[in-house]
């Protein structure tokens, strides 16, 4: 036995390190030895494992443990999007205390939000296909006399990351009207998307592009952005799916809201002109991003342009 002061032998390191992985084995054992006793009880063991049990068990089990790390994969990305979520609706909140409406965002990342208006409809479901496919995101005004009739797509837009925004209830051309029906026309779209357990729109987007002082106001008092859009790709005139994404491609700039429609007529042309669309802006290096993204990368100025009526939009 060792005196005080006085030196211990010192052991080598090649046997420091065949001790350690004696170790690491009797642990492993262990370890292994309870997980096969926990299955075996499992199946109804009482110290005789049957090898046959033993297999059925861990298949039973197996589902079970699927489902768990399912779970919590999906608790870190719901984490991940609601402290996402709350970052954006800040940046939109600061927005519309200062201006209230935009048509484009600063230039300060290469980055371009593409939204759909008039939806859902038939043609929502294959958009969402496409941009699955090519892994961007978009912003959806949408009508809330279209949703009960199209409620999948909807719901299908949020759970893979996109936003839903108000375009009133029915399309109405809201400078026409007061106060209270504006209000009408905002709160019963609002409804609908809540309705089918969506969060409430925060952006808002009048029907024609029409807009005047009382309607801005009125979707401030809602807590909504007025968004218009600084790229039309006029796509109600149905033209050439090349066409139409080769006139996106040559006037977007960073910060640039583009106007398509998923709804509101026969929209194959702009199904057919979206994948070519987004090839395209990647190409020159841009990002699509949701309008809250957009506006978050890159706050917009205080001053913004005015959009011409459009017959659809």
């Amino acid at each position: 036995m060792a005196t005080p002061g006085e030196n211990r032998p010192t052991v080598p390191a090649s046997e420091q390190h065949r001790r350690r992985r004696l170790v690491g084995f009797a642990v492993a054992c262990v370890v292994a030895f309870g997980s096969v006793a926990v299955v075996a009880v499992s199946v109804g063991s009482a110290g005789t494992w049957n090898p046959q049990q033993l297999e059925q068990g861990a298949i039973a089990e197996k589902p079970k443990m699927e489902l768990a790390a399912q779970a919590r994969a999906a608790a870190v990305v719901i984490a991940k999007r609601k402290a996402e979520a709350k970052l954006e609706n800040d940046a939109i909140d600061q927005i519309i205390a200062q201006i209230g409406i935009v048509s484009e965002a600063g230039a300060e990342n290469p980055e371009v939000a593409l939204t759909f208006d008039d939806g859902p409809s038939e043609y929502t479901g294959g958009i969402l296909d496409t941009l699955k496919k090519y892994n961007v995101s978009a912003t959806f005004f949408t009508l809330g006399n279209q949703i009960e009739g199209f409620p999948l797509p909807l719901q299908r837009a949020v759970a893979e990351g996109h936003t839903v925004g108000n375009h009133t209830w029915d399309h109405q051309d809201l400078t026409k009207f007061g106060p209270k029906d504006i209000r009408a026309e905002m709160a019963q779209q609002t409804d609908a998307v809540t309705g089918k357990a969506l969060p409430a729109p925060k952006l808002f987007r009048p029907p024609y592009g029409a807009t005047n002082d009382t309607v801005v106001a009125e979707a401030r008092r809602a807590g909504m952005l007025t968004v218009l859009w600084s790229v039309d790709t006029n796509d109600y005139m149905k033209p050439a799916p090349d066409v139409m994404a080769q006139q996106v491609i040559n006037q977007a700039q960073p910060g640039s809201i583009i106007l398509m429609h998923d709804g509101g007529g026969d929209r194959t042309a702009t199904s057919a002109a979206l994948p070519m669309m987004i090839k395209g802006l990647k190409k020159k290096g841009f990002k699509m991003v949701t309008v809250p993204q957009l506006l978050l990368d890159n706050p917009p100025a205080a001053e913004q342009n005015t959009v011409d009526r459009t017959p659809v939009a």
